[in-house]
């Protein structure tokens, strides 16, 4: 009887490796150039993902003023070295707002 429960209950000798985690993914920058109102500068949708899903969805609408430039580049510039996709509409060509091609 203890030979019998010394087989079942034992763990298997060979035990299955551990999947390889998953490489965490870059973020993506979508530009476009396109019609807006012209009261903004930039209509930018940020999509966080959590577990290789996106899980929230954020939707700025940067208005035309003198630190609109600046706003454009901390709400970018953070989503981005955060690890979110970011997509932008405006009006203005990528160099006008120094985003790199």
């Amino acid at each position: 009887m203890r030979v019998v429960a010394w087989v079942f209950w034992r763990d298997p000798v060979a035990k299955p490796e551990p999947p390889q985690p998953k490489r965490p993914r870059k973020p993506v920058l979508g530009y476009t150039v396109g019609d807006i109102p012209y009261e903004l500068l930039a209509v930018v949708r940020v999509s966080w993902y959590r577990k290789g899903m996106a899980y929230e969805v954020e939707e700025y609408q940067i208005e035309e003023s003198d630190d609109a430039p600046a706003q454009f580049h901390y709400i970018v510039g953070t989503a981005l070295n955060q690890g979110a996709d970011v997509c932008v509409l405006t009006q203005y060509e990528p160099a006008a707002l120094g985003v790199p091609e």
